[in-house]
């Protein structure tokens, strides 16, 4: 709506101006009964034009009386202007009242609401024009072709600001549809994150706790149980994640969690400092909650506590691989978390990951970003 009738303003100023210059070049002109009347009329309608657009551009739009008031204008200036060129009332070099006329309808029938009363607003114009010229003298073939102009004018821009407002309308609704299903997703988005964070943290250490296998470490448990229940404070209160940190500070505290869970992590970075440090926040906490999920998997399904975590260059992108020498299984045999937390984390961040293992020979999860 507000494109539309910014576009419409512009249209009916640039249309003013067309009208405007010419009737400058007829100050000073001898063709006229009264020199300083022309004069005083031409300085009257500029002035009046130029508060109007004003005063629109600062509104945004033309205000209903504005635009009859600009008919009444145009309708006095007919009469006044047609009767001090009665000799040139056909020259519309001369008698420039006419297109004035033509300017008043365009903005009666983008201004006026109703179209009943847009059309007595051109009709009052057209009548106005047509007593003029029998008072002038005028020929019919101009008079006709000054009417002609008046009539159109109206009705072409009142249909393009009807036509652009009804597009505008339906264009703010398609995007306010578009913006409601994109806030949609993103909190859908936002409560899949949560799961997926609850269920590589609280979940696995309730898991681990419940199976009886942290006595040797009350301490590091504790610790880590105080940890995530800040985590679940802050997912209770907030939509936002702490700040976020390079892949290898996320790294280095996934694997001191699984340490805190009696767990024996490796950890080796094969040349690929630097762009563990400058993968960007998203993809560093997929990469982060994607190994950690699979350190889960090593320490609640392979039987053993000892994995190695390796992080290398590919390409101009990074490769994680989690490994363990455990009891493995059958390939597709993998359970929710390698689809919920690894598959899908990377998939999110443009990144894949892929799963080796077979029974007795252990399990390799290898993440890459980018694809």
């Amino acid at each position: 709506m507000v494109r539309a009738n910014r576009f419409i303003v512009i249209l009916l100023g640039l249309q003013r101006l067309s009208y405007l210059i010419p009737a400058t070049m007829t100050l000073g002109s001898a063709a006229y009964r009264t020199g300083a009347l022309n004069t005083a009329l031409v300085l009257a309608t500029i002035t009046a034009n130029v508060a109007t657009f004003v005063y629109v551009v600062r509104r945004g739009w033309f205000p209903q009386w504005l635009a009859w008031a600009d008919v009444g204008w145009a309708c006095l200036l007919t009469l006044l202007v047609s009767v001090n060129s009665a000799g040139a009332y056909d020259d519309s070099s001369v008698n420039w009242s006419g297109r004035m006329a033509q300017a008043a309808a365009a903005l009666a029938g983008a201004a006026i609401p109703r179209i009943a009363f847009a059309a007595l607003a051109v009709g009052a114009l057209m009548a106005t024009h047509l007593w003029a010229d029998v008072l002038g003298g005028g020929s019919w073939p101009g008079c006709l072709d000054c009417l002609n102009g008046i009539l159109w004018f109206a009705v072409i821009i009142g249909f393009a600001v009807r036509y652009l407002r009804r597009q505008g309308s339906e264009l703010d609704r398609l995007t306010a549809e578009r913006l409601a299903a994109q806030t949609k997703q993103a909190a859908a988005q936002a409560r899949l994150e949560h799961f997926r964070v609850l269920h590589d943290t609280v979940l696995a250490t309730l898991t681990v706790i419940g199976r009886g296998g942290l006595e040797h470490s009350p301490e590091q448990v504790r610790e880590r149980c105080a940890r995530e229940a800040d985590l679940v404070r802050r997912l209770m209160v907030s939509d936002e994640q702490a700040p976020p940190r390079t892949l290898t500070q996320r790294l280095g505290q996934v694997v001191e969690e699984a340490q805190a869970l009696g767990m024996r992590v490796h950890c080796h970075f094969n040349g690929a400092s630097d762009g563990a440090s400058d993968a960007p926040p998203g993809v560093a906490e997929a990469l982060a909650g994607a190994a950690q999920e699979a350190l889960n998997n090593v320490l609640l399904h392979s039987g053993v506590r000892t994995a190695w975590l390796t992080v290398a260059a590919n390409g101009d992108g990074l490769l994680v691989r989690i490994v363990d020498r455990g009891c493995g299984f059958e390939p597709g045999a993998g359970g929710f978390g390698l689809s919920f937390s690894v598959a899908e984390r990377m998939r999110a961040v443009g990144g894949t990951s892929r799963v080796s293992s077979a029974p007795g020979d252990g399990t390799c999860v290898e993440l890459s970003w980018p694809a």
